[in-house]
Order: structure tokens, then C-alpha cells, then sequence
């Protein structure tokens, strides 16, 4: 069996084990609403493809609610992306699973159900368990305990969330999917490498996990760029605004040019270099 399947086999033993006994009800589309603690960001994604599958197949599971704000109206648990389809096929109601259940365990649920069907991103699955961790004030063993994961593996996940978000985005909008990826993109972000690291990968020279550890393995072997000292062989004078570097060594003034260059790209992006 796969790491993949085992996976798959893991959670979905965790979500069956629930108690998810609950009242088969058909209630309308309007008493229902969206959970505000839905993992899933792109809530909307593959709709029209889930829509035409409703259209010609009919639901073939009911969707999870529990009841909410108000008599009559429920918040779902899983099943959104049915929702919303139903919804974008005109339907008027849908059928239902009812559950009665504490509020604090509803957005638990939510995430293994969709951790198990494995359509999260990886950014939404740790923001997800970073929230559940909080919630529910888990350890990272708990967690482990609970998705068949060792709690370092849930460590070096979590340690993603641990990312500045402007480092998150870039790698976002790198369109870094791999989890493992970006568990050693934050292994780098730790060493002060991770500009590099990005740049890297950016050019294709830096694809696949193992070339992540190689590069995180220079890294703690080499000193980071930005935390070397400049030679003490160069005058600096200040000139009304600016700053004026004064030395005979061409090598060395191309060195603290090329040092100014990147810590202003980290610190304000490359739209502040002129």
C-alpha cells in the first residue's frame, strides 16, 4: 500500500470512527449557510464540474449540517462545494444529514472530512490544523495522533505557518504546492535563506525536495550572506542624503553594493532597487 493510500486510509477511518449518526432531513437551500470556519479558501473552485456531475447523477451524499443561528436554520459541516453547486443549478432544497453536535467540534470534523477527500491546499491545511491546534489546545502529538502523523512530521508542517506572510505569498505566488516543499522553504526561512532559496527555485536550479535539504544541508554549513561582516579596509562619508563608500577595492565595493542591493530587496522588494 502507498504512503498516499495509508494516508487516505488513516483519515478515513478517523472520520467514519465519528458519531455521525444523524437525522436524514431534505431542507432548502436558503436555511443553509456556509460555515465561517470553512479550511477551504477557494471555496468556489470546480463547482461547474461538481454541478455537472449533480445534473447528471443527482447527490449522491447527503451533506452535513448542524443547526444554527435561529429555528429552522442550519450551518454546514461538509459538503459546501455540493451546496454551492446545487445552488448554481437552481435547486431549491437538498438533502441533508443533520448532526447534533458541540460547537467546538464542528470545525474538527470539517477539516478531516476535507483533509480526507485531499482537496486543500497545502496553505489551507495548515492554517486549518493551526487552527484546530488553538481551538482544541493540541499538542503537535495530539495531532499526529490524530491524522496517523509523527508528531515531528507535524511539527515541520506546522512549521510552515510560522512563515512571515510576505514570504507565505511569494511562495504562493510561486505556485509552491508541495507541502514538503514548503517545509523546507521554511526550514530556509529560519536560516535567513529563504530569499535565496525562492530565487532558486524561481530558475528552475532548485525542483525537487531533495535539492530543498541539499540546499538547506549548504546553508547551516555555510554563513549566511547577510550575517557576514564587511572588511574593515573602506571609508564611508555622508554626503547631504547620501551615503558615499569610499575604497580602492573594486572586488570589495562590488561585494557591499551587491550586500545593500539584497537586504533592501528583503526588506522593501525589488520594485525599491533603482
Amino acid at each position: 500500500m502507498s504512503l498516499k493510500s495509508k494516508r487516505l486510509g488513516t483519515l478515513a477511518d478517523i472520520y467514519q470512527s465519528e458519531n455521525l449518526d444523524g437525522t436524514i432531513r431534505t431542507i432548502k437551500l436558503d436555511r443553509i449557510e456556509p460555515s465561517e470556519h470553512q479550511p477551504r479558501q477557494e471555496r468556489k473552485k470546480g463547482i461547474d464540474e461538481l454541478a455537472a456531475s449533480l445534473k447528471a447523477d443527482g447527490l449522491l451524499q447527503p451533506i452535513v449540517v448542524s443547526k444554527g443561528r435561529g429555528d429552522g436554520n442550519y450551518k454546514i459541516i461538509a459538503g459546501e462545494r455540493r451546496f454551492h453547486a446545487a445552488k448554481s443549478l437552481g435547486w431549491l432544497e437538498i438533502e441533508c444529514k443533520i448532526l447534533d453536535r458541540p460547537q467546538n467540534e464542528i470545525y474538527k470534523l470539517a477539516i478531516i472530512e476535507n483533509l480526507q477527500r485531499e482537496n486543500l491546499s497545502p496553505y489551507e491545511e495548515v492554517e486549518a490544523l493551526v487552527f484546530l491546534k488553538s481551538a482544541h489546545n493540541y499538542t503537535d502529538a495530539d495531532l499526529g495522533d490524530m491524522f496517523g502523523k509523527s508528531r515531528s512530521y507535524m511539527s515541520e508542517v506546522l512549521s510552515i505557518a510560522g512563515m512571515e506572510k510576505k514570504d507565505l505569498d511569494r511562495c504562493r505566488s510561486l505556485d509552491i504546492q508541495n507541502k514538503n516543499l514548503l517545509v523546507q522553504a521554511a526550514q530556509a526561512s529560519k536560516k535567513g535563506a529563504l530569499s535565496d532559496f525562492l530565487d532558486l527555485y524561481s530558475k528552475g536550479q532548485l525542483k525537487t525536495v531533495r535539492d530543498a535539504k541539499d540546499f538547506n544541508k549548504q546553508s547551516t554549513e555555510k554563513p549566511i550572506e547577510s550575517q557576514r561582516k564587511l572588511p574593515s579596509h573602506y571609508k564611508l562619508k555622508r554626503s547631504g542624503n547620501s551615503i558615499i563608500i569610499q575604497s580602492e577595492d573594486e572586488i570589495l565595493l562590488g561585494e557591499i553594493l551587491k550586500f545593500i542591493r539584497k537586504e533592501i530587496s528583503k526588506k522593501f522588494g525589488d520594485s525599491a532597487i533603482t
